[in-house]
């Protein structure tokens, strides 16, 4: 038996060192990224993903925090800027990145439909459902297929528009104007799902984990299956560009562990803002002083999305919609794609679901008068006969609206009403619309509309995630929603005085192109 034991000892340091190697050779040929003319003070933004203003605020009351505090002090803190409906990170920073809803980009969540391709999209919702949809089906669609292919090319993101060199370092979009080739790692090779080589287009410097890093000298903090998407490895690859005087005139850098510390321990945690803080202070100390660090840039950090906190009770905290629609037929994880006998396919983003009834005999009332059965959702949402449709599983009503009309919103867009807009906590008066829990609600909500006629759009109640086959369940906290609390983050500006038209992630890259474009 112990023969066995240190062959597969001896194994195991094998495999490690081979992936060393092998990872080292496969950067030591990368040339330094060669200097940029600055033409433009270069704009760096921040993501911290799941940060949210309270604990933000916390975690400076307490000293934990100085980096940001120290931006926030010199520049200036934007408490309630307004995410991307679903409020989930790869369709949130498509639409930071293109400037568009997810109607015009066409990246509706982590999961949902393609219409076109009639198949579903699984983009990693989590372990035990990427094994149950497909490592390799999972992994093909979010690195050869998400910015190639899934993300519309009738938008542009800020890569591709701007008229300057840009970076993306382990940010989810990243498509731009120039050839890169990307090298997963060896085990995922070995495995079959990956090529050796993934072709793709990005920004003039492209940094995504293990697949693709500018620095030879940036380590990871994983053995095996390396994957470099973490906050140690994003702030390496940065200070590495500001060291060497490389830094072009936008860089998107994307800080992830937060997320899913606030998952595990719900949104009063402070830590994940502390650990991010402490990256962020690194990086200011690559300059001579914090003070030399603003001057010579401009930094924006923000969150993507918020999360909202759990229920107690672990029997009511998961609306579980196999349950709730188990007198259908719904289609198994294991097929992408709907055969004759499926009824349902269910594509859950953790407090948001669509639901796609697939059988043309079943009528969409018979479903819609299921959910509203379930105290615990919120708003069930559908497009039908060019109206937008909402009734809650909280009180009797029915509410439509439509985009152009004579009713006016806080950021000056205009819809037709009619029915009950309590629904949607909406006060108007004198035909000005304000909104209450649901911030811009009626054009988030808009803007995943295009998912199709018979779809059903869920979300449910502060506290409660949907489940559906192998969904993750988050005991912390979650998001995806359209209520505040998933829905707004800050924003921290420091070393400009503009700022965008509105304060909606949506109407940010209109301000980042315009900070980058050289004044002629």
């Amino acid at each position: 038996m112990y023969n066995y034991l240190y062959f597969f000892i001896w194994l195991i340091i094998v495999v490690i060192y081979i992936l060393y190697k092998y990872n080292k050779r496969k950067y030591a040929q990368i040339k330094r990224v060669p200097p940029f003319q600055k033409k433009v003070r270069p704009v760096i933004m921040i993501m911290i993903d799941s940060l949210m203003t309270p604990p933000l605020q916390e975690a400076i009351r307490q000293n934990k925090a100085p980096a940001l505090a120290f931006l926030i002090e010199k520049g200036a803190l934007y408490p309630h800027l307004v995410t991307t409906f679903p409020t989930m990170s790869v369709t949130i920073d498509s639409t930071l990145l293109t400037g568009a809803t997810p109607n015009q980009h066409q990246i509706f969540g982590l999961c949902y439909f393609h219409r076109e391709e009639q198949r579903m999209i699984n983009l990693g919702t989590g372990p035990l459902e990427t094994i149950a949809f497909g490592i390799k089906r999972v992994l093909r669609d979010s690195i050869e297929k998400l910015n190639q292919q899934l993300l519309s090319k009738d938008t542009q993101t800020i890569h591709e528009e701007a008229l300057g060199p840009t970076a993306s370092i382990n940010g989810l979009i990243y498509r731009g104007k120039v050839e890169h080739t990307m090298r997963p790692p060896l085990l995922a090779t070995l495995l079959g799902f990956l090529p050796r080589k993934v072709k793709t287009k990005g920004p003039d410097i492209l940094s995504f984990g293990s697949l693709a890093k500018f620095d030879p000298d940036t380590t990871y903090d994983q053995l095996i299956f390396r994957s470099g998407i973490n906050n140690k490895f994003s702030r390496m690859e940065l200070i590495s560009l500001i060291k060497n005087d490389r830094l072009p005139s936008f860089t998107l850098v994307y800080l992830s562990d937060n997320d899913q510390v606030v998952h595990r321990k719900g949104p009063a945690t402070i830590k994940g803002i502390e650990k991010a803080d402490q990256e962020l202070a690194k990086i200011f100390n690559t300059y001579p002083s914090w003070d030399e660090a603003i001057e010579q840039a401009i930094w924006i950090v923000m969150g993507d999305s918020g999360q909202t906190g759990m229920v107690s009770d672990q029997e009511k905290m998961y609306v579980d919609l196999r349950k709730l629609l188990s007198n259908y037929r719904i289609m198994p994880l294991k097929r992408d794609k709907p055969i004759s006998s499926d009824q349902i396919v269910i594509c859950a983003n953790e407090r948001m679901a669509y639901i796609h009834v697939v059988d043309p005999t079943i009528p969409m009332p018979e479903i819609r008068k299921v959910f509203r059965r379930e105290p615990r959702i919120d708003l069930i949402a559908w497009f039908e006969d060019d109206w937008i449709h909402v009734e809650s599983g909280q009180q009797e009503g029915h509410f439509q609206y439509r985009p152009s009309g004579e009713y006016v919103d806080e950021y000056q867009q205009t819809w037709q009403i009619q029915g009950d807009p309590s629904l949607m906590d909406l006060t108007i008066e004198e035909k000005k619309i304000q909104y209450g829990n649901y911030p811009d609600v009626l054009s988030r909500l808009a803007g995943v509309i295009e998912v199709g006629e018979r779809v059903i759009i869920l979300t449910v109640l502060p506290g409660y995630e949907m489940i559906a086959e192998s969904t993750p369940k988050h005991k912390g906290a979650c998001h995806g929603s359209l209520h505040y609390l998933d829905s707004v983050v800050p924003m921290i500006v420091c070393g400009t005085d503009q700022k965008p038209d509105f304060l909606r992630i949506i109407d940010l890259k209109k301000w980042i192109v315009q900070l980058i474009t050289p004044k002629t």
